[in-house]
C-alpha cells in the first residue's frame, strides 16, 4: 500500500513541476557548449506541435482458440494494411488514431486510439506505442484490445521518415484472439 502511496505522491510533483519548467527564451547564450540549444533555431527544438499522416502494409497472423475446443487454435496469415493521423505534443511523444483492414477471408477492421514514445537518434528514429483497439471483424462481434509496438525509421528528410514496426495484439473476449503483426511504413510530418 505503502508503494502506491508513494507512485501516486512522485506523479502528482512530476505533474505540479512540469508547468514549472517553461520554453527557454530566445536571445543571446554566453554559457557552455550546448546550452544554446532552444535559443539558435535549431530545427530538433519544436515548441509547437506537428501532425504527421502514414501508411503501412504488411502481414498479420491472427491465432484463435474458441473455446471447448480443447486447446485446438486455428491460425491465419494474411494482409494488413492502413492509415494512422497522429499529432506530435512533442518530439518525443505523440498521440493518434488509426485504420487497418486484415485482408482474411472475413476481413478485419482495426480501429485504434494511442500513444507514441518515439527516441530520435539521426539517422534512425526508434519508437514504442501502445494502442487502446476495436478488433471488428466483419462477420462476428467486435472486441476490445490492447496493441503494445515498437518500431525503428530512417530520417529520410526531417519531414519522411520510412521504417518498420512489429505489434501484438491481446484481444478481450471469450474466444482466445491474438495478432501479431508486422509492416513497413512511410510517414509524413506536415
Amino acid at each position: 500500500m505503502h508503494r502506491w502511496i508513494w507512485l501516486v505522491a512522485g506523479a502528482l510533483l512530476t505533474l505540479g513541476t512540469a508547468g514549472w519548467a517553461a520554453e527557454p527564451e530566445s536571445g543571446r547564450t554566453d554559457g557552455p557548449e550546448g546550452s544554446e540549444i532552444g535559443t539558435g533555431g535549431y530545427t530538433s527544438y519544436r515548441s509547437l506541435g506537428q501532425f504527421y499522416v502514414e501508411g503501412f502494409f504488411g502481414s498479420a497472423s491472427v491465432e484463435i482458440e474458441p473455446p471447448g475446443t480443447g486447446g485446438k487454435e486455428i491460425s491465419n496469415t494474411d494482409l494488413l494494411a492502413g492509415l494512422s493521423l497522429g499529432y506530435m505534443v512533442e518530439d518525443w511523444l505523440a498521440v493518434q488514431v488509426g485504420y487497418a483492414q486484415i485482408d482474411a477471408d472475413d476481413k478485419i477492421g482495426l480501429y485504434s486510439i494511442g500513444m507514441r514514445n518515439s527516441v530520435n537518434t539521426e539517422p534512425f528514429s526508434y519508437f514504442f506505442s501502445f494502442d487502446a483497439e476495436i478488433f471488428s471483424p466483419d462477420s462476428g462481434d467486435s472486441h476490445f484490445g490492447l496493441v503494445p509496438g515498437v518500431g525503428a525509421d530512417l530520417v529520410l528528410h526531417e519531414n519522411i521518415q520510412l521504417g518498420v514496426r512489429a505489434q501484438r495484439d491481446f484481444i478481450f473476449s471469450d474466444d482466445n484472439i491474438t495478432a501479431t503483426r508486422f509492416s513497413a511504413r512511410l510517414q509524413f510530418k506536415f
